[in-house]
């Protein structure tokens, strides 16, 4: 791969983590979280996907998870174990490396890559899958906004308990919806 390849990629991934980033410190605030804690929530969930600058672009640009194929998907799941790999590299970013490789376990013990079930999983993990979860369908879904939300925030009630902590999958749909009031 070339750096002219590389910097689409680079482009699109920073333009989204944004996004995932201010999520995590909105949802960390409500959760009463010290801000030294929202500091690294919000640095964590900017650079989660770091690890997707491996990949190509042909893999990234498929809507969905099921577009992929095997080989495909089993690259993709190695990207929170580059990132994790990333992230040791620098002093500045030793701290959130945790988090970047945890953030696809699943509530139920079935995501990786270490299969972590319920609160194995650290906090700020969990918090950035919830804000990954509703960032990507909002980016990938057609309709209206108020459709993409509304897309957004089923996906997150129908796998509270499945994919997400049930508590803070509750306190996130919760905190949307005022949003919207």
């Amino acid at each position: 791969m070339h750096l002219s390849e590389l910097i689409p990629t680079i482009y699109s991934l920073l333009l989204s983590k944004l996004s995932v980033s201010e999520l995590c410190g909105e949802i960390g605030s409500a959760m009463k979280l010290s801000q030294s804690q929202i500091n690294v929530l919000k640095r964590a969930g900017y650079l989660h996907d770091i690890g997707k600058i491996v990949l190509d672009e042909s893999i990234l640009s498929k809507d969905t998870y099921t577009a992929l194929t095997e080989e495909e998907r089993e690259k993709i799941k190695q990207h929170s174990i580059v990132g994790y790999r990333i992230l040791n590299l620098f002093d500045e970013t030793l701290d959130i490396a945790e988090y970047t490789y945890s953030h696809h376990e699943r509530w139920d013990g079935s995501g990786y890559p270490r299969g972590l079930k319920g609160e194995q999983i650290p906090l700020i993990s969990r918090i950035i899958s919830i804000a990954g979860a509703y960032d990507r369908v909002m980016n990938r879904v057609e309709g209206t906004l108020e459709e993409k939300r509304e897309a957004a925030l089923k996906v997150i009630r129908e796998d509270a308990r499945k994919q997400f902590d049930p508590n803070i999958a509750r306190l996130f749909i919760q905190m949307m919806d005022g949003k919207n009031a």
